[in-house]
C-alpha cells in the first residue's frame, strides 16, 4: 500500500484560513499583524500563557519538543501558509511546545481576543478548525502506525518525500535541493533511534543514487527512486 507523504511526513501546511469564505479570511487577516523572525529565535516557548494564534507567511519553523536528557526533538516543520496555535488558544492552556524559527521567517500575528470575536461572528471559522483538528488526530493515528509497522527506511523515505514536496527548491527533472536545514541526529530525535541507524539508511539511500548532501544541504537526486522506496 502506497503511503501519503503529507499524512506521514514531518512536514505540515495545514492551512485553515485558507479554507474559508473569502470575506471571512480577509476579516481575520485584517486583524492580524506581521512580525519577522530571525533563523533559530522562539516564535512561542512552551509554558507561555495562550495570547495569540500564528500564520507562518514566509520562511521555515519548527514545532520542538523537549527530550528527557534535554535535548530538542523536531515534532513538525511548517511551511508557509501554515498556521498553528489554535489549540492552545481554544483550551486555554499554555503552549505545550516550542515554535523555534529554522530559517528567517516572517510570521502573521492574531490576538487571543481578536480571535475569539471572529470565532463568535463567523460560524464557519469553529466548522473549519474542527476539521481541521479532526485531520489532526487522523495524522497522528497513521503516524503511529507507520512507526508500528514500517521499517526505518521507509519512514526516513517518507520523510524526505515530505520534504520534497513543501520544502524544495532548484527543481530540476527528477531531482531538488531541500532548503530547511535538517540534520542526521534530528532525524534519529524525531524517530526516537540512534543516529547511527539513521546514517545506515542514509547510506542506502545515497548509494542508490537517491540522496546526496552538498554544502550542508540534502539533494534528492531522483524523485521517482524516492517515491518507490517510501
Amino acid at each position: 500500500m502506497r503511503l501519503d507523504a503529507g499524512m506521514h511526513g514531518i512536514t505540515s501546511k495545514e492551512n485553515w484560513i485558507a479554507e474559508l469564505p473569502p470575506a471571512v479570511a480577509s476579516a481575520i487577516h485584517a486583524r492580524m499583524t506581521t512580525i519577522a523572525v530571525a533563523a533559530g529565535e522562539p516564535v512561542k516557548e512552551a509554558g507561555e500563557a495562550p495570547s495569540r494564534i500564528h500564520q507562518l507567511e514566509s520562511g521555515f519553523v519548527k514545532l520542538v519538543g523537549l527530550l528527557e536528557d534535554g535535548r530538542q526533538s523536531i515534532i513538525t516543520i511548517y511551511s508557509p501558509g501554515n498556521c498553528f496555535s489554535e489549540t492552545a488558544v481554544i483550551a486555554r492552556r499554555p503552549y505545550h511546545h516550542s515554535t523555534l524559527a529554522l530559517t528567517d521567517a516572517r510570521v502573521r500575528v492574531l490576538g487571543a481576543e481578536d480571535f475569539w470575536d471572529l470565532y463568535r461572528t463567523h460560524p464557519e471559522i469553529p466548522e473549519t478548525l474542527c476539521r481541521k483538528f479532526a485531520g489532526s488526530i487522523s495524522r497522528q493515528m497513521a503516524s503511529r502506525d507507520m512507526r508500528a509497522n514500517h521499517r526505518l527506511g521507509k519512514r526516513i523515505a517518507l520523510l524526505f518525500e515530505s520534504l520534497a514536496e513543501r520544502c524544495a527548491e532548484d527543481r530540476v527533472g527528477q531531482s531538488c535541493t531541500i532548503t530547511v536545514p535538517i540534520t542526521q541526529s534530528d532525524i534519529g530525535d524525531h524517530f526516537d533511534v540512534t543516529r547511527q541507524s539513521v546514517q545506515r539508511e542514509i547510506t542506502a539511500l545515497k548509494t542508490a543514487g537517491i540522496l546526496d548532501k552538498h554544502m550542508g544541504r540534502w539533494i534528492i537526486r531522483d524523485l521517482g527512486k524516492l517515491a518507490r522506496v517510501a
